[in-house]
């Protein structure tokens, strides 16, 4: 067989299976559609755990988890996939954002996510979340603890 006509059949066979896997949802990126949802994906992970408060991003990619022992909880959308973590206080560095309206950056200190950023309702919701990974507990966070 001819060089030229191989690489063509060979291309229009990766073109096929990269339509098929489109076709039958393998392309669909994942959202959180509510609370519930991110409670629910995070307790398959972490099961013993109890959820105080659930916060989702506006996009829907995110949630943040207050829980019941002081931890936080994040469940976060990659693809079609979600990947959840079990968060000490401290352990993670968040920022509430001075540019970016309700925006927090996350620096994670976990090679396989290093940060995220996370785009809130309001300037307030993300100065929030930021106080909870904070190592020691500030401002709402601290009310429902004390």
């Amino acid at each position: 067989m001819p060089l030229p006509i191989l690489v063509a059949v060979v291309s229009a066979g990766i073109a096929l299976v990269v339509l098929l896997v489109h076709l039958t949802g393998g392309s669909r990126v994942a959202a959180i559609e509510g609370e519930e949802q991110a409670q629910d994906r995070f307790a398959i992970d972490y099961p013993e755990v109890e959820t105080v408060r659930c916060i989702l991003s506006a996009d829907r990619r995110d949630a943040v988890l207050e829980l019941a022992d002081g931890h936080v909880g994040l469940v976060h959308a990659i693809g079609s996939n979600y990947l959840t973590r079990f968060v000490s206080r401290g352990e993670m560095t968040a920022q509430a954002s001075d540019t970016d309206t309700g925006a927090v950056n996350l620096m994670t200190r976990d090679l396989t996510w290093p940060r995220a950023h996370m785009i809130f309702d309001d300037d307030e919701t993300a100065r929030e979340v930021a106080s909870m990974f904070a190592s020691e507990l500030a401002g709402p966070v601290q009310q429902r603890a004390a």
